[in-house]
């Protein structure tokens, strides 16, 4: 039974992350990958079935935190409409936004313009579906709290998600700041949230 070492198995990523930025997943070299981990090339197989096994390790996290961030926001203990339209609310999303795109900017950048004939070369559509389903269970969620509001159809959640996901991706292209940021996400949620309760014909409390 071979013995694998952890820092081996954190050499070979960090080496490819940086050959997958530079290259692409499609053009990345196994050979490039061994040579800058400085391991042989038979080693890395002993760690990672193939260029693909290492691509996903590289972004799952960030794709297990944004899924789980997405969740948490549309769950059943984040229905109540009023507190959507605090400041303190809008801040808090800002902020939360901002922290998981600066933390994963690298990701996301690979998962947007690199995964090219990787297993989540479709990261995009496939990002935007699972957005749309999500929006889709939420508002049966939001209709058990709040009977009277009205339903959105179900083409305008897939357009809405797939203009979200296209909102991260030029954040990403373009390496915008937090400052920039912070600007873009407060102006952004003060428009949506003020036209989903205008969409969904639910008046706020007096």
């Amino acid at each position: 039974m071979r013995i694998l070492k952890n820092h081996i198995y954190e050499s070979i990523l960090l080496t490819a992350r940086k050959e997958f930025l530079s290259a692409g997943f499609k053009d990345a070299s196994m050979r490039a990958i061994a040579q800058g981990a400085n391991v042989g090339l038979s080693n890395i197989y002993n760690y990672f079935r193939n260029k693909d096994d290492i691509f996903r390790a590289i972004v799952q996290p960030a794709l297990d935190d944004i899924y789980a961030y997405i969740d948490r926001q549309h769950s059943e203990e984040n229905t109540d409409l009023e507190r959507f339209s605090t400041i303190y609310y809008q801040e808090e999303a800002v902020e939360s936004y901002i922290r998981l795109i600066d933390c994963y900017r690298e990701e996301l950048y690979l998962l947007f313009f690199q995964s090219e004939g990787s297993s989540i070369k479709n990261f995009r559509e496939t990002f935007t579906d699972y957005l749309t389903d999500v929006n889709i269970s939420y508002q049966q969620i939001v209709k058990k709290h709040y009977p009277a509001s009205k339903e959105v159809s179900l083409f305008f959640m897939h357009t809405l998600s797939a203009w979200m996901v296209s909102i991260l991706s030029e954040i990403i292209r373009h390496r915008i700041s937090r400052r920039r940021m912070r600007e873009f996400f407060r102006e952004y949620f003060r428009f949506e949230f003020a036209g989903w309760q205008e969409l969904i014909e639910v008046e706020r409390k007096t």
